[in-house]
């Protein structure tokens, strides 16, 4: 730098100097801070306390929806009372029924008994005895079918001890749909001896709902444990919405379905004591919370419409406090960026206390950037020559070695002492190739395959003891870091005067393909002769393959051998390579 321009950058900082030594950490006045202008404008947009509102509509919903369900099970508890109470009654005829003589010995008074009990009971179909077997014994009705030990409900009812409750199904004499209650018999030895049964009607529990809850008003629903529907006051709407449904996980909260015309429901579910029975009860839920929607919604938006006035507020104040001066910041680091380290910032004076401290800091960074700079350009451009004169050197001197080598090996008679002579002066000019294109390259931490390959290529087809041709078919962008490259070179030179026989007359063809797949190169040497398991003994080969980290594999196919070297592969510096995927 010369005299004149140090004088110019010491005026320039003298000025920057003068002209904010008295802003550099002290605000002008008190809105003159980033900090305190964002924090007084959010303080004045969230003065209602957002969070309270929110607050108070969830407990309120939940409030309501705990109320509600209350509510909604004692409702379906009253109401299937009387149905439960018809099962109690059930259950207490055949109680009485089975302490009969004539019926439990099913005489002849038998059906007349029945017939009796049938018609004083305003929800029984019919009442019959069966035997152990399943064969009817005597009823108050000539049923149809006289053996029912096939029976579903019969098979539940040989198994349990108490008075149990089918499924419903169409009764085979009246037609109708019913339910059979089923009390099970025992002799004086405890062994099953029959059992008494009652068809229950099943449209008459369905209108002693419907007396309790009018359809329009909810749906209620008597159902068993297996979720099988027993009674209900919409028999159809019920088996669309519960169907399919395990109802047992809805005893503590609400749940909600939607009909056919894509109204929602609320429903309710609670257990019945005896029977294993449940009970579920839904009604509209824009009918339980009509009132408690609207003032949630209002707990909700009011909060929301809070925040999104604070949300406008605070962008146009960031727009106009922060974003303007980090927009102008970024666009001098732009400038600086691009090498022009003279611009100086001339509007910064106008922005806050903060960010004109970052400004100068931004200042005098470009300013250490362009010194630093011009170093490491002139030390970067130094030592490249002296790599470059170094690979220069090198390959100068094993070019003379390789001279040596090539007049001392004149006087050596041919035989196999000969081409070991001939063998070792390649390795050395392999070596004397590499340094020359590391000398060449433009990039001094990276050597491109292709060109590499191709230089051992003409290399060895003028060392061969025969005619042999090597094609190179690598990519042009595939690269490899400078370390790789010597033991790859001895490696293919190792190979290749390895396939390449001495012995052979004929004219012999090898082409050389890499490519990086995976993280991992790959190099596929074709040979139009077979290798006859010769790499094997080639101990330089493998030797260089596990210096890369690699491994050398041959096989032998009709057309000759196929050879592949495969090793990690990895960028300059440690970075795996993905060149040429």
């Amino acid at each position: 730098m010369s005299m004149r321009q140090r004088d110019v950058v010491e005026a320039w900082r003298k000025e920057r100097a003068t002209i904010f030594a008295s802003a550099l950490g002290h605000p002008r006045n008190l809105l003159d801070s980033v900090r305190r202008r964002l924090i007084l404008v959010i303080l004045i947009a969230i003065m209602p306390i957002a969070s309270a509102c929110m607050l108070q509509g969830v407990l309120q919903l939940r409030r309501t929806s705990e109320e509600t369900q209350a509510r909604l099970v004692q409702s379906a508890i009253a109401a299937a009372g009387s149905v439960q109470n018809v099962f109690a009654a059930a259950e207490n005829v055949l109680q009485a029924l089975k302490n009969a003589n004539d019926v439990r010995n099913a005489d002849a008074d038998c059906q007349a008994t029945l017939s009796g009990a049938n018609l004083s009971v305003l929800f029984s179909t019919n009442i019959s005895l069966f035997g152990s077997d399943g064969v009817l014994r005597c009823s108050a009705l000539t049923p149809n079918d006289n053996v029912v030990s096939d029976r579903s409900w019969w098979r539940e009812s040989v198994q349990a001890k108490d008075f149990t409750l089918s499924s419903r199904m169409v009764s085979p004499i009246t037609r109708n749909e019913i339910l059979i209650g089923t009390l099970p018999l025992f002799s004086a030895s405890g062994a099953f001896d029959g059992a008494l049964s009652i068809g229950i009607n099943g449209l008459w529990l369905d209108n002693l709902l419907k007396r309790e809850m009018a359809p329009t008003a909810g749906i209620i629903s008597l159902l068993d444990a297996t979720g099988r529907e027993i009674a209900s006051n919409a028999s159809v709407a019920s088996r669309r919405m519960f169907a399919g449904r395990d109802l047992s996980s809805y005893t503590d909260h609400l749940g909600e379905a939607a009909d056919d015309k894509g109204t929602v429901w609320s429903f309710a579910v609670a257990p019945l004591e005896r029977h294993g029975l449940m009970v579920a009860i839904a009604r509209p839920k824009d009918e339980l919370f009509r009132w408690t929607t609207l003032h949630v919604m209002i707990s909700f938006v009011l909060p929301v419409v809070m925040v999104i006035f604070t949300l406008v507020a605070i962008w146009l104040a960031t727009d106009r406090i922060v974003l303007q001066w980090l927009l102008y910041m970024r666009r001098v680091t732009a400038v600086y960026a691009q090498g022009h380290y003279g611009f100086r910032p001339t509007r910064m004076h106008q922005a806050p206390s903060e960010f004109r401290v970052l400004g100068h800091a931004i200042e005098d960074m470009a300013l250490a950037v362009r010194e630093r700079d011009g170093k490491l350009r002139e030390s970067l451009a130094e030592k490249t020559g002296l790599v470059r004169e170094i690979h220069h050197r090198i390959k100068n001197s094993l070019q003379v070695v390789v001279s040596l080598l090539s007049l001392y090996g004149s006087s050596v008679p041919q035989g196999e002492d000969r081409r070991r002579f001939e063998q070792l002066r390649v390795r050395v000019n392999t070596l004397a190739v590499v340094h020359r294109i590391f000398y060449e390259a433009s990039e001094g931490s990276e050597v491109r395959v292709r060109e590499l390959l191709r230089e051992m290529a003409v290399l060895l087809e003028g060392a061969a003891d025969r005619n042999v041709t090597v094609v190179v078919e690598a990519d042009d962008a595939l690269t490899l870091p400078t370390d790789f490259a010597v033991p790859l070179a001895l490696m293919v030179t190792e190979i290749i005067m390895t396939l390449a026989r001495h012995d052979a007359t004929s004219p012999a063809r090898l082409t050389l393909d890499g490519a990086i797949e995976g993280g991992t190169f790959i190099l596929t040497l074709t040979s139009s002769e077979p290798s006859d398991g010769r790499l094997g003994k080639a101990d330089l080969a493998h030797g260089f393959a596990s210096q890369l980290g690699g491994t050398v594999e041959d096989v032998d196919g009709e057309n000759g051998a196929v050879v592949t070297v495969s090793f990690p592969a990895r960028k300059a510096g440690g970075e795996r390579s993905h060149a040429g995927r």
